[in-house]
């Protein structure tokens, strides 16, 4: 009866989990270069039945599940449809590639190409970090500024920089720093891509890869299994109190 109790606890809080996991893809759905989290369940060791009669094992009859728990939370890097703004420093990227970044704490990798200009003529990104070129932060003269489709940028007519753009080879080991920001793992590099590698829009953006529609089906999915657990540790409960009740009078 205790383990009982244990699985339907158990099934609450990865339900909760998933629930906390869709808020927060919802909540970023109109953020741009946002890329969704998947929360990944994963069961405890089955029991494994076997009748048994007169003392001895009989023929297995089953397997016994005993609970639930997170296995991971997994970011889905699947391109998000690109938006149209005509902003001139608004860049997206097609296919594979991330923007590079300096931040105090290193270099960071972004899908999100909201950048601008800023008073030192340093092309910066959203956050206020520095937009890295070839040899290093991109420093902008005062102009009207065109990029090329594979990142070369031009202001007048007149080249000034490369865009540093960057791959791993499993985008799936990149960890989130803050909701549009990634990192490698220790002992990973990425690789710096080649201009011919690279497909950049100029007056684009990249939204959100949140599908609004599966977000919400999978909070309604989450919230039933979760009241659904809810009520096991209810009736659990019960069982639990009718017994200690039946053996006091025994």
């Amino acid at each position: 009866m205790i383990r009982g109790l244990y699985t339907a606890a158990a099934g609450m809080l990865a339900g909760l989990f998933r629930h906390e996991t869709t808020v927060h893809n919802l909540a970023n759905v109109r953020t741009v270069g946002y890329k969704a989290d998947r929360a990944t369940t994963v069961d405890f060791p089955s029991m494994l039945l076997t009748r048994i009669r007169n003392g001895e094992a009989g023929p297995e009859v089953g397997d016994m599940g005993t609970g639930v728990s997170l296995s991971s939370l997994a970011t889905d890097f699947s391109e998000g449809p690109m938006k149209l703004t005509d902003h001139p420093f608004d860049f997206a990227v097609a296919g594979e590639g991330f923007f590079r970044v300096q931040t105090p704490d290193g270099v960071r990798y972004t899908r999100d190409g909201r950048f601008h200009r800023d008073v030192d003529g340093s092309l910066v990104n959203a956050q206020g970090y520095r937009v890295l070129g070839q040899d290093g932060p991109i420093t902008l003269p005062h102009g009207q500024l065109a990029v090329s489709g594979q990142g070369a940028l031009y202001v007048d007519d007149e080249y000034v920089d490369q865009l540093s753009m960057a791959t791993v080879d499993d985008v799936t080991t990149l960890l989130k720093d803050g909701d549009t920001m990634f990192n490698t793992r220790a002992g990973q590099e990425a690789q710096i891509m080649a201009p011919e590698e690279v497909q950049v829009y100029q007056g684009y953006i990249e939204d959100s890869n949140v599908d609004v529609a599966q977000v919400v089906t999978e909070m309604t999915s989450a919230l039933r299994a979760y009241q659904i657990s809810q009520k096991m540790v209810q009736y659990q409960d019960q069982i639990n109190s009718k017994s200690v009740s039946e053996i006091g009078r025994v």
